[in-house]
């Protein structure tokens, strides 16, 4: 896959900047890439706006500083083709519409920002951004995985859908990482099952850890089956954890030390995160590591012949 446009939502924090040029150097050093502020000046209450300067007068001071600093962020990244945008609106809102209208084959946004006043802080709706943007969001969490060793996708029971098997070939590619698939067997999913075949069957109610040895290889075969299909079978391995799909998740990439987690989501008339709904939502806050939340399915953004003028 090739990644042409890249859309960055900047807020002006360190950890925005941070990830703008992490991925203008090391994610996509060959895309195109515009860069987004969003102004979101708030009205003030009645009792004190005879304190403060008309709303619109507020929002063009904002425009106008906006402005200039994405002009000398884009003058210091080297990138022949990119593009600014300085708009009004909520943060997910104008970085989802941005990258609609551009074809963005890829958000990324920094984690966390703490940049206070008037600009809008983009890290405070990051998980916003991700449940909602048109295509696939990096949520770029510092320190930025330069070289990671390790990939680490988690998967659903569909296993490998095309777009997760899509981004992370390219992500184990790109940095020469191995990769480790996941999937997790949540407590409440398997505790209603072992509950039910017991009534079934008429025999007592088994603890889950006395499953066995051989439901866990059974679980290690599939993973494994699924993971090595299409990547390179000496730096490729799959694991099965039984618990909460987040804390698990959280955990591995905690124990395998990877840089990048890739998560997916389906579009289907509105939303539908994988991995039971909030999971995603509580990776992203938790992660010790930038998090790619993958949307499904994954279309052929084609840029078109349309050009916009450069910055």
């Amino acid at each position: 896959m090739v990644v042409r446009r890249v859309v960055v939502g900047v807020d002006f924090s360190a950890e925005s900047v941070a990830a703008v040029r992490w991925a203008a150097r090391e994610l996509a050093a060959d895309a195109e890439l515009v860069l987004v502020h969003a102004v979101d000046v708030p009205e003030a209450p009645h009792f004190l706006r005879g304190r403060f300067p008309p709303r619109e007068t507020l929002a063009g001071t904002a425009h106008q500083g906006a402005d200039r600093q994405l002009r000398e962020l884009s003058a210091s990244l080297g990138v022949q083709r990119i593009w600014l945008e300085v708009r009004d609106g909520r943060a997910d809102d104008v970085v989802g519409a941005v990258a609609a209208e551009y074809g963005a084959d890829l958000v990324v946004t920094g984690a966390h920002g703490t940049r206070s006043g008037v600009l809008k802080r983009l890290g405070s709706t990051a998980e916003r951004v991700a449940r909602a943007a048109p295509a696939p969001v990096m949520l770029a969490r510092e320190p930025l995985p330069v070289k990671p060793s390790t990939v680490l996708v988690a998967m659903d029971d569909a296993g490998l859908t095309p777009g997760l098997q899509q981004w992370t070939a390219f992500l184990a590619t790109r940095f020469d990482a191995a990769v480790t698939g996941f999937h997790v067997v949540s407590e409440s999913v398997l505790g209603t099952l072992v509950s039910l075949a017991a009534i079934v069957t008429g025999s007592p109610e088994p603890e889950i850890p006395s499953l066995g040895v051989g439901a866990l290889e059974d679980a290690h075969v599939w993973m494994q089956e699924l993971v090595q299909h299409g990547f390179d079978r000496t730096r490729t391995r799959g694991e099965v954890a039984y618990g909460d799909p987040a804390d698990e998740i959280v955990a591995a990439a905690t124990r395998l030390s990877a840089r990048v987690i890739v998560m997916g989501r389906h579009r289907a008339g509105g939303v539908r995160q994988t991995l039971l709904g909030s999971v995603a939502d509580r990776v992203l806050r938790a992660a010790p590591c930038s998090v790619l939340v993958v949307t499904e399915p994954v279309l052929d953004r084609a840029v078109s012949g349309a050009e916009r003028p450069a910055a």
